[in-house]
């Protein structure tokens, strides 16, 4: 969040200086009203005076000096720009849509006036049979890796501040006849060999591993993450979408009929990934709750959860919805990215104020690009507060 953009306490006070000041310009002013010891004393008022005359010009002149101060204060658009402390996830319409570059271009270059500094381009899914998948159809990566390469060099070229990470779906099974694949030694190596190939060739900065279904502990997990670490090396960021926690044991009177009680990572593995990866972004959405109030207060229980167990210096997201598509675990009426901001801000109310800063901001998940309402909410309701 920014602090600097809207009139603080802090600011507050600086207005009520500047009165004062103004007011102890008036002479006779100060003394009537008692906001000056000094001219209160019968020999200190008597050498500040000045003829009567000249109230109305020292008067006008008060004013205009406060109306200046607070004019360049509040009123005057602000130079600087919004801290980049948020980041966005790209679907494939941006990376395979064969988006016009002109477009394209003014797209990306807008988020920087957006506090977006990340963002998370979807550039493949691993298949059912170990192939990687790509394209606005579901073809083949490699046919379509010229079209990856192309967007990154756009996205560069529009703006070279804008951090893009590689965004990976991983399933945990092929489908029900195969069953549980996660723990294959090949499909890591698989995984790990395609992160390099995204981070030496295509030149991405970091990579984003989606792997799910992932609703309970599971060490598999941490070991794709070292591999995936052994393959692109230290240097070179690796961010973990979260599942979020459905049935949470803090939030015991939500009960949801279709998921099992329990249904959540433990502290201690929650502990594990966050020191694995080198960033974590929390998924808030398809919560199966129907009631804004209890969709707002399981947000701020992971916002509070996450940051609570931080023991090195993570990066951590709150990962906000923006689409339409319904489901029984999401409904969009109720997931939306004003309720769920509104929970990451119960959840940082939860925290000690030196730990709130340590959630780095939030990650908008959106399936179409935002409308000029859409940024105004995001605006209002996060970047000014």
């Amino acid at each position: 969040m920014s602090m600097a953009s809207k009139p603080s306490q802090a600011n507050a006070s600086a207005i009520q200086r500047l009165w004062r000041q103004a007011i102890s310009l008036i002479p006779g002013l100060t003394a009537k009203r008692g906001l000056s010891s000094q001219v209160s004393d019968r020999r200190g008022l008597r050498a500040w005076m000045v003829p009567r005359r000249s109230l109305p010009v020292i008067s006008v002149i008060a004013v205009a000096i406060v109306a200046g101060a607070l004019a360049s204060q509040f009123l005057l658009p602000s130079n600087e720009p919004l801290p980049r402390n948020n980041a966005i996830w790209l679907d494939r319409a941006w990376t395979y849509g064969g988006m016009d570059g002109g477009a394209l271009n003014s797209a990306i270059a807008a988020l920087s006036t957006r506090g977006i500094g990340k963002a998370y381009a979807y550039v493949s899914t691993l298949g059912v049979d170990g192939r990687w998948v790509g394209g606005m159809d579901g073809g083949s990566f490699m046919d379509f890796r010229a079209d990856v390469a192309a967007f990154v060099t756009a996205v560069r070229e529009a703006d070279e501040a804008l951090t893009l990470y590689a965004w990976m779906e991983i399933w945990t099974s092929n489908n029900e006849a195969d069953g549980y694949q996660l723990d294959g030694e090949s499909l890591h190596q698989n995984i790990a060999d395609f992160s390099r190939l995204l981070i030496d060739e295509m030149g991405f900065s970091g990579l984003l591993l989606e792997v799910k279904p992932m609703f309970s502990d599971n060490g598999n997990l941490i070991s794709l993450i070292r591999r995936v670490r052994s393959a692109i090396g230290l240097d070179t960021p690796i961010a973990i979408a979260v599942s979020a926690d459905l049935t949470p044991h803090n939030l015991r009177t939500q009960n949801v009929a279709a998921i099992a009680p329990g249904t959540m990572w433990s502290d201690d593995f929650k502990k594990r990934v966050m020191v694995s990866a080198d960033e974590v972004v929390l998924m808030l959405y398809q919560s199966y709750r129907q009631d804004a109030r209890e969709y707002i207060d399981w947000v701020a229980y992971h916002v509070e959860t996450y940051v609570s167990l931080l023991e090195i210096a993570t990066v951590v997201y709150a990962s906000i919805p923006h689409y339409d598509t319904a489901s029984a675990a999401h409904n969009p009426a109720i997931e939306t990215m004003s309720t769920a901001l509104d929970g990451v801000k119960q959840g940082l109310q939860l925290l000690d104020e030196d730990l709130r800063s340590l959630l780095t901001g939030v990650a908008i998940y959106a399936d179409q690009q935002l409308s000029e309402a859409d940024w105004n909410v995001f605006r209002e309701q996060w970047l000014l507060l």
